[in-house]
């Protein structure tokens, strides 16, 4: 079938994906994206949890494994830049799938490393592989998702990162109790390998990007007649968007990095990467070095591995609400309390008690303003760029934001080198977050309307 733009009149992809109500199988669409995503989040705690075994079993302080740390999310960064935007020629789902089984590998390559070398190269293949999926998943979702409902349901999406990283955490003591700290990698490698093999069969591509970038492909009729069994064929076509005509016809000119820097998109697309950088030099931090800072504030050792994934638990609330402002239009206000929020828990850090029921009250509070944004800012970013050019957009802000995340683990291990203790150490957080307060302030002069 060729989906070639038609006449005047005629019915667009987007427009009925946009007035319709979510079908089956585009909640299948998501729910297996979620999967993903789900599985990415278990990869991404792991070697947080694992550290202080690890450490002791290889007789090294825990403050030598900032590297370690770092390496995935090196991984992501170098991924989101130069892999995963191949998304948008080669489509999302041999990225996705590819993505999960490069993961699945890797996980089990850390798993059986004895030196630090191998357990680098294994990290930093995993966080290869988590941009492959992450950024695709992202770009999947926002394709088939309705404009009014795109940052809900792509925040929903990326809960399950979080969900993925707080069940690693409840599940890390038993098995590392009983297993060793090996487990928890090789289980974050079986996994993904099961799951792309299930995704192979079930995982459509993405039918705007298929009727932008190849019209007569033969996978679009029997996506139509899936999406819409009422309406005829002959009807629809790839009707281009303002934003896209503007940009002209030249699919490699908008796909690539310079046109996300081009006059249409230069201020939002800076925007983002500075708030994307600095909220992910913080989140990560908090999420590799939680677990020892609590060792080190006086917590027991499963007390701390489920403590620091609180962070994750705050996140899933926190994103759902404030990918609601985003599809209202109001992003700039809602991260701008949320970092302000986050900003007054860490302060908080230092005037409360250092008990368990005191502290994880402060970190669900703290994930609900620092993970929660980080979710609804992936949403954002997709809605920022047309489908030509979304998984590059989504990519090399993710890309951007994993340098200040890889900062982040090597950062706090030289706090944790200076022995400055656990709340000054959070306490010093509170200055990057003001900062993404406002970049946040600024947002709302920048985002004048989502992409289609």
């Amino acid at each position: 079938m060729d989906l070639r733009p038609g006449p005047g009149g005629m019915r667009d992809v987007a427009q009925l994906i946009d007035e319709r109500p979510l079908s089956g199988f585009q909640i299948r669409v998501i729910l297996l994206c979620c999967l993903t995503v789900l599985l990415d989040g278990y990869d991404i705690q792991t070697m947080a949890l694992v550290v202080p075994s690890l450490a002791q079993e290889w007789n090294m302080p825990a403050s030598a494994f900032g590297v370690a740390l770092a390496a995935s999310l090196l991984g992501i960064g170098l991924g989101s830049a130069f892999v995963a935007p191949f998304g948008d020629r080669w489509g999302r789902r041999p990225l996705i799938i590819g993505g999960l089984w490069l993961v699945g590998v890797a996980s089990i390559a850390t798993g059986l490393a004895s030196t630090l070398p191998v357990l680098l190269a294994g990290r930093f293949l995993t966080g290869v592989g988590l941009a492959m999926g992450l950024t695709n998943a992202t770009a999947l979702v926002s394709d088939y998702a309705p404009a009014r409902r795109r940052a809900a349901l792509v925040t929903l999406m990326f809960c399950n990162v979080a969900l993925g990283a707080f069940s690693a955490g409840f599940s890390a003591p038993a098995l590392i109790g009983h297993f060793g700290w090996r487990s928890l990698f090789i289980i974050g490698g079986i996994l993904p390998l099961v799951l792309g093999v299930l995704l192979l069969f079930a995982l459509p591509e993405s039918l705007r990007l298929l009727v932008a970038g190849k019209p007569g492909h033969r996978a679009i009729a029997p996506l139509l007649a899936r999406l819409f069994p009422d309406v005829n064929p002959a009807s629809i076509h790839a009707q281009q968007r303002d934003q896209e005509r503007d940009q002209g016809q030249d699919q490699i000119r908008r796909r690539s990095v310079a046109e996300l820097l081009s006059p249409a998109y230069r201020h939002r697309t800076l925007l983002l990467w500075y708030i994307f950088c600095l909220n992910l030099f913080v989140l990560y931090l908090l999420i590799s070095w939680l677990p020892s800072l609590l060792r080190e504030a006086g917590w027991e050792a499963a007390a701390a591995m489920r403590g620091a994934v609180m962070i994750q638990l705050g996140g899933i609330a926190g994103g759902l609400l404030i990918s609601l402002a985003v599809d209202k239009g109001k992003a700039g206000g809602a991260l701008l309390w949320a970092y302000t929020v986050s900003a007054a828990s860490l302060a908080a850090f230092a005037l409360l008690p250092a008990t368990p029921p005191v502290w994880n009250t402060l970190l669900v509070v703290l994930g609900a303003g620092i993970s929660g944004s980080q979710l609804a800012l992936y949403a954002l970013a997709a809605g920022f760029y047309p489908p030509a050019l979304r998984a590059t957009g989504l990519g090399w802000s993710t890309a951007i934001g994993r340098a200040g995340a890889t900062a982040g683990p090597v950062a706090g291990g030289l706090l944790i080198q200076l022995q400055l203790g656990a709340t000054a150490t959070l306490g010093m957080l509170a200055a990057p977050l003001l900062l993404c307060a406002l970049g946040a302030w600024l947002l709302p002069h920048n985002h004048n309307r989502r992409s289609a």
